[in-house]
């Protein structure tokens, strides 16, 4: 066993030289450093986009829901329906609605609407009627009576003349002894009925006149306004049959849904995630349930979410390019149309993490055959810079609130102080330290431990990395590329710190010098080229 483990080792060994050759034999056993030439970058004058990505769905710019208007207190059958996915144009038949009860219900409200016709023609008979009558008495049955009293007067003022001139002139025979007293008496009484019937005609006149004529017209006035309310309340009655009728035909016509615009149809999702009511013939839906979105095809737009990190970069009209999976290849335009004001809510489970605002992207010139919830990759252009000087973002790396790049020539190592500009995932613009044709190393990140970077003291630190002092023990804080990734500007996760070293670069001493700041531990060069390796392989 004991000769096994050299011979395997040596194994080993072989492999890793025919492999790796001088630099696989190095960081397996941590033997001398040797600088290979890193791989170099020129800066470059070019055309700088920052573009920010943001994935979505497609949807219809103008959605309309074809909902179920029918009112039906148990729900109403639907008896057909245009499949899923039909390309419909305006006015098409889309949902047919059970429409039986309906049918039978307009025929027995048109018989009620005939009825209530006939009962206000009868009530505006009675009104003209009620009218004929207060005009007939005024100038016709009343001027009749008043005549007949009138008349009755006369004939008694007659009666009582003649009857006084019999009085007196038998009164003088009586006086002569020429006839009896009883005559006398009996033409005196004749005189006093007649005198009688004078003041009970002219009674009868003035009666007339004054109370008869009188309460004749109230009567027939009230007649009349009797009719007339009876007329109005007709007539209320058959409008609201009407109105009844013309509700019951609207109803009968919304059993027949027709599409309000060109579209293509998309069954609305089942309530309450029940796949039992999935729309299909024969399930019955209940008013204002929605059955179908009918999206215009010609007006799409993606709605995506944008990172709080980058929201305030986007506006509104900024260009945008969009590719859709469904459409391999193909690159269309594309411009923000909407950008919430407000993240979108989070879930208990979500809590601490990055917020999201809702941002809407037309899409200018959409492809035939777009169909909405398609998955869409959105790039959004929030600035252009037409001539600029650009590197690759692994290119610079951050170091006390500086930006730098890694200088290497002749086998020599080097640094210079850059300013930087915008940037984006891939490249970042550089206004000063650095003329176009310059070269640098590409990994900077990598190759930072080459550098003679002064230590910085903890107690005057306040760039993004101070608060690494407290898991290092009061060494050096790391440092990274702009924002410890991609585009960004901050700390480099935890993660990702490199191995602790005790090189010249990070402790200002050569590596090995026995009077360090504090009676830490000097690793080994193996222990050395272990870290190195994990690092670069996390980077």
């Amino acid at each position: 066993m004991a000769m096994i483990r050299p011979l395997f080792f040596g194994l080993i060994v072989l492999a890793v030289l025919s492999t790796g050759g001088y630099f696989g034999w190095k960081q397996l056993v941590g033997g001398a450093h040797v600088d290979a030439t890193p791989q170099m970058v020129k800066v470059k004058r070019e055309t700088f986009v920052h573009e920010i990505l943001e994935k979505g769905n497609v949807e219809s710019a103008i959605n309309v829901d074809i909902t179920c208007e029918v009112e039906s207190m148990g729900g109403i059958t639907i008896i057909k329906i245009v499949e899923e996915g039909t390309e419909v144009k305006k006015g098409d038949l889309l949902v047919e609605f059970d429409s039986s009860s309906f049918s039978e219900a307009v025929n027995k409200q048109t018989i009620a609407v005939l009825n209530s016709q006939a009962r206000m023609a009868q009530s505006k008979v009675d009104v003209d009627n009620a009218e004929l009558d207060l005009e007939e008495y005024k100038e016709g049955k009343f001027k009749e009576l008043q005549k007949t009293a009138e008349n009755k007067i006369l004939k008694n003022k007659e009666a009582m003349r003649v009857n006084e001139d019999k009085l007196r002139y038998n009164s003088n025979l009586l006086a002569k002894g020429y006839i009896t007293e009883s005559a006398v008496e009996a033409d005196e009484f004749a005189y006093r009925q007649a005198e009688n019937d004078l003041q009970v005609a002219e009674m009868e006149l003035n009666n007339l006149r004054e109370y008869t004529q009188k309460k004749m017209i109230n009567s027939l006035n009230a007649k009349i306004a009797a009719t007339q309310a009876k007329l109005a309340s007709d007539e209320k009655s058959l409008e609201l049959e009407r109105d009844r009728l013309a509700h019951l035909e609207k109803q009968l016509e919304k059993c027949k849904v027709h599409a309000p615009q060109d579209g293509q149809v998309v069954y609305a999702p089942p309530r309450w995630g029940d796949e039992s009511m999935l729309i299909r013939e024969g399930l019955k839906v209940f008013e204002r349930q929605q059955v179908i979105k009918l999206p215009d095809p010609a007006k799409m737009q993606v709605k995506g979410l944008v990172n709080e990190a980058s929201i305030r970069l986007v506006k509104i009209g900024d260009p945008a390019t969009i590719e859709l999976e469904a459409f391999p290849n193909q690159i269309y335009n594309g411009a923000v149309r909407t950008v919430n004001d407000y993240p979108e809510p989070t879930g208990w489970n979500t809590q601490g993490m990055a917020r999201e605002y809702q941002t809407t992207v037309t899409i200018l010139d959409p492809p035939a055959g777009i169909k909405p919830g398609l998955t869409a990759k959105v790039k959004i252009i929030v600035n252009v810079i037409p001539s600029a000087l650009t590197l690759p973002i692994q290119a610079v790396f951050e170091y006390d609130k500086k930006m730098f790049c890694v200088l290497f020539k002749d086998g020599k190592w080097d640094k210079v102080e850059v300013k930087t500009g915008p940037t984006n995932d891939k490249q970042v613009v550089i206004e000063s330290g650095l003329e176009e044709g310059d070269e640098v190393v590409l990994n900077a990140w990598q190759n930072r431990e080459k550098l003679n970077l002064p230590k910085i003291d903890k107690e005057e630190y306040s760039g993004p990395l101070k608060n690494e002092f407290d898991n290092q023990s009061g060494e050096t804080p790391t440092a990274g590329p702009p924002g410890g990734g991609p585009g960004g500007r901050g700390p480099r996760p935890a993660a990702e710190k490199p191995a602790e070293t005790t090189t010249e670069e990070s402790t200002g001493k050569p590596a090995g010098d026995s009077t360090t700041d504090s009676p830490k531990e000097v690793p080994s060069e193996k222990t050395e080229a272990k870290s190195e390796t994990k690092t670069d392989a996390k980077e």
